[in-house]
C-alpha cells in the first residue's frame, strides 16, 4: 500500500494508445499497440503493431498499480462488494417516517421497522425486510420492504430523494439516511396483502403503525419474496 505524505499535482502525458477494431460494434477482431507523438497542436496517435496475448498481458501488469483499489476496512454493515454494486443491512428499531400523501396525509412519526437489506448498483437502489435482526447469511429469506416508493422486486423509486453525492457513494449510512429521510408518497405495489400481510390494506398499516400500535415490528406482515441472499446477489452478477 503506497501513502504519500506529501500531496501533489503530478503532471501526465499520453504515452500509448490501444486501438481496437472490428467488423461491428460488438466484436473486436484486432488489437494494435500504438506509438503517440507530441505535437505543438497536441499528441497524435502514431504508427501500431499488432498485439499479442504476452504484450496485453505485459500491458496490465504495467498498468495494474494504477486501478489497485487502496486497502481500506469495510463498514461492519456491509456483506457484499464490488466496485459497482454495494449490499448491506440494517438492524431492526425505531426510525422516524413521513408520509405526504391523500390517504395518510402530511404525516410523520418514530415508529419501529423491521431488519432491512439494502442494495446499490449502478444507478439502481434497491431495499428488502428481513424476519430477524441478525447480520444476514447467504441462506437468508428476503421479504418485501413494506414501505410506499418500492417497486416488486425491491427497487426503489428516488423520485425527488437526495441521493449521496460521489464523495459518499460508498458509505452505506448516507443511503440509509436518504431512504428515511425521504417522503413516502404512494403505494407501487398495489394489490392486498402483496405489500404487507395486513387485513385492511396498507394505508390502514401504516396508519396503525403511526398512531402507535405496536412497540416492535410485527414482522408477521412481511410478505415472502421467494428469494434469498444467495439468490440476490447472483442476479446481481
Amino acid at each position: 500500500m503506497n501513502v504519500n505524505l506529501y500531496q501533489s499535482t503530478p503532471s501526465y502525458a499520453l504515452q500509448h494508445a490501444v486501438l481496437l477494431y472490428g467488423a461491428n460494434p460488438d466484436s473486436v477482431d484486432l488489437v494494435t499497440i500504438n506509438s503517440v507523438v507530441q505535437t505543438d497542436a497536441g499528441p497524435i496517435i502514431g504508427e501500431g503493431r499488432g498485439a499479442t496475448t504476452a504484450g496485453l498481458l505485459e500491458m496490465l501488469e504495467c498498468v495494474k498499480e494504477a486501478v489497485r483499489k487502496p486497502l481500506e476496512l469495510l463498514h461492519p454493515n456491509v456483506i457484499a462488494l464490488t466496485d459497482d454494486c454495494m449490499v448491506w443491512w440494517e438492524e431492526a428499531g425505531p426510525r422516524r417516517i413521513a408520509f405526504q400523501s391523500k390517504e395518510l396525509g402530511s404525516r410523520a412519526a418514530v415508529v419501529p421497522h423491521p431488519a432491512l437489506l439494502f442494495v446499490v448498483k449502478g444507478a439502481s437502489w434497491y431495499v428488502f425486510a428481513l424476519a430477524e435482526s441478525k447480520r444476514p447469511t447467504a441462506d437468508t429469506a428476503l421479504y418485501v420492504a413494506p414501505y410506499f416508493n418500492v417497486w416488486t422486486g425491491g427497487a426503489i423509486c428516488s423520485g425527488s430523494t437526495r441521493t449521496p453525492t460521489k464523495t459518499d457513494a460508498t458509505n452505506p449510512d448516507a443511503w440509509t439516511k436518504a431512504f428515511f429521510e425521504s417522503a413516502f408518497t404512494h403505494p407501487n405495489i398495489h394489490a392486498l396483502n402483496q405489500l404487507v400481510l395486513w387485513e385492511h390494506g396498507c394505508f390502514a398499516f401504516w396508519r396503525d403503525m403511526l398512531d402507535g400500535k405496536f412497540t416492535s415490528f410485527p414482522n408477521e406482515v412481511l410478505v415472502s419474496t421467494n428469494v434469498t441472499v444467495q439468490k440476490l446477489i447472483f442476479k446481481l452478477q
